[in-house]
């Protein structure tokens, strides 16, 4: 696994999982945001994170996707 989101209400919770995964996401974000990153401290939107998800799968980075937990 290249990299991981964790569903968090109506955003996800991106995180590198690999040194491949680091490497792609400096790609594709800004070098203030990349602490952050490093950190699991970033959250994208539904809609971005669909984007990414599908230039991470198109590049060949394997991603695990986990919904977020509904407590009733």
């Amino acid at each position: 696994m290249d990299l991981s989101l964790t569903g968090q209400g109506d955003s996800y919770r991106i995180a590198p999982r690999s040194v491949v995964g680091m490497l792609w996401l400096q790609t594709h974000f800004e070098n203030e945001t990349w602490d952050l990153i490093c950190a699991g401290q970033v959250n994208l939107k539904s809609e971005c994170c669909d984007n990414l998800c599908t230039d991470a799968i198109q590049a060949g980075l394997q991603v695990v996707r986990v919904p977020a937990v509904v407590l009733s």
